[in-house]
């Protein structure tokens, strides 16, 4: 009886799961199904409204324009013509809207348009920026000190070239008379001259260098002035001459005839320059290998002496010569007379094919006082045509004159000499760049018998080379 109750219970329960389920599904049909006929509906609705809002254009148009009286319609005959002329309105729409499918809901599912229609373009605001009057002049520090640095360089070339103008001008008026009783013709003439007036004067070079021809004297061919300044228009020379100051110089170059000298060798010069001439001039470092100080002739000890000969020191620094020194030694930078003077140096890499041209001169070195040459250039100038003087009168014993004959012959051997062992190590040279393209070209080759060949000469080579080399002796018979 129990299970009878049991089992009727259990279908019952299913019966009513079942119906609670078909009652579930009946009511989720019919809400999709209101949910899609209400879409319809309001879709319905708002063409409507469009419809009637066409129809009230209509008819004002038709009420104002045309005052005609139309028959009545019936009522059917009317809702037809206006369902017509909806439907030919929507049709119109369709054709001319380009742009309609947006709008489209089945199209943009979820979409919601917050933002409303309207026909007007978006309102462009621009704002006025202020206009600045007065500009930042702290933004162009920059541009600031190039300004005043070029300006300060325009400067200081106008004023150092005009200051080294008058120098020069300066110094013809105090010297040029000396120089025109010493020589017929003096200085130059031309569009870049710089004189006193209308004579001849300084020819310029550059704007710190000038250079002045002499010539028509005895005891030489001629003498070349050259005044050298300081860079007073260059800004960046002038400060570097606060540092380490620079006089300015006077640079004498007296060219001597051929039988106006002995062959001979001579400089006095101030310490330091002394050391610096005796490596860089071919003729002291080869004539003068020895630096004596200048008290052993006589002369203050801030000058030195390179001689070659002792006779020629004894003869040209005679006792007015060492006054004038001991007197102007800080004016005098050095004094050079020489019989093979070729200039500095050459360098080591260079080779000569031939020797150097040697001239006959006398150098003269002055340092100028700050206003470009005072009183201490005459008594200076003076000093130099008594050296002329004294060079053309000197003449050494034959024995000294014989010693510097040998000194010169054997300066040309050993030039001769180096000459030929650069020219060996140049041939040496080119031998073995010659060996090593031969070398490569061998090896590039596929024959094995060619590279053995090749070996076993260049080994030959090597032991000819390396074996010490025997003199033969001929023996006559008896």
């Amino acid at each position: 009886m129990n299970c009878n109750n049991l089992v009727l219970s259990s279908r019952n329960m299913r019966i009513i799961i079942l119906s609670l389920t078909l009652l579930l599904c009946s009511v989720y049909i019919t809400q999709a199904y209101e949910d899609q006929t209400l879409e319809d509906d309001d879709f319905a609705e708002f063409e409507q409204f469009e419809v009637d809002d066409e129809e009230a254009q209509d008819g004002d148009f038709s009420d104002e324009d045309v005052p005609v009286l139309k028959p009545k319609l019936s009522p059917n005959k009317d809702q037809f013509e206006a369902n017509i002329d909806i439907d030919d309105d929507i049709i119109v729409e369709d054709e001319d809207s380009e742009f309609e499918h947006f709008q489209d809901p089945e199209e943009f599912e979820g979409f919601q348009d917050t933002t409303p229609k309207s026909s007007e373009q978006p309102k462009i605001t621009i704002s006025k920026v202020p206009i600045m009057v007065r500009p930042r002049w702290d933004a162009y520090w920059l541009e600031g000190i190039l300004c005043c640095l070029l300006a300060a360089y325009a400067l200081a070339y106008a004023v150092g070239r005009a200051k080294n103008t008058s120098i020069a001008t300066n110094f013809l008026k105090l010297h040029k008379p000396l120089l025109d009783d010493n020589f017929t013709l003096v200085g130059e003439t031309g569009h870049d001259v710089v004189a006193a007036g209308d004579e001849r004067g300084w020819r310029r070079e550059a704007e710190h260098c000038f250079t002045m021809w002499c010539s028509g004297r005895q005891c030489c061919e001629g003498m070349l002035l050259t005044l050298k300044l300081i860079k007073r228009q260059d800004l960046v020379h002038v400060l570097l001459g606060v540092v380490r100051p620079t006089p300015d110089t006077l640079l004498i170059r007296v060219e001597l005839g051929k039988d106006d000298s002995d062959p001979y060798v001579l400089c006095v010069a101030q310490k330091k320059i002394a050391t610096r001439l005796a490596k860089e001039m071919q003729d002291l470092s080869m004539f003068c290998p020895e630096k004596r100080p200048g008290d052993k002739h006589g002369l203050p000890a801030a000058l030195s002496v390179l001689s070659e000969c002792a006779e020629a020191t004894a003869g040209l620094l005679d006792a007015r010569v060492t006054a004038a020194l001991e007197q102007y030694h800080k004016n005098v930078q050095y004094i050079h007379v020489s019989d093979r003077y070729c200039g500095p140096k050459q360098m080591e890499e260079t080779v000569a094919t031939k020797p150097p041209d040697t001239e006959r001169v006398m150098l003269v070195s002055l340092a100028l006082g700050p206003d470009g040459g005072g009183e201490e250039v005459r008594p200076l100038l003076l000093l130099v045509f008594y050296l002329l003087d004294k060079i053309k009168r000197l003449r050494l014993s034959k024995e000294a004159l014989s010693k510097c004959e040998k000194r010169r012959q054997k300066a040309a051997e050993a030039w001769v000499r180096g000459a030929h062992a650069a020219r060996q190590e140049q041939a040496a040279l080119r031998r073995e760049e010659k060996r090593k393209q031969e070398k490569e070209k061998i090896l590039a080759e596929d024959d094995p018998e060619k590279q053995r060949r090749w070996e076993l000469k260049e080994q030959k080579r090597q032991q000819k080379r390396k074996a010490p080399k025997m003199k033969q002796l001929k023996v006559k018979a008896l």
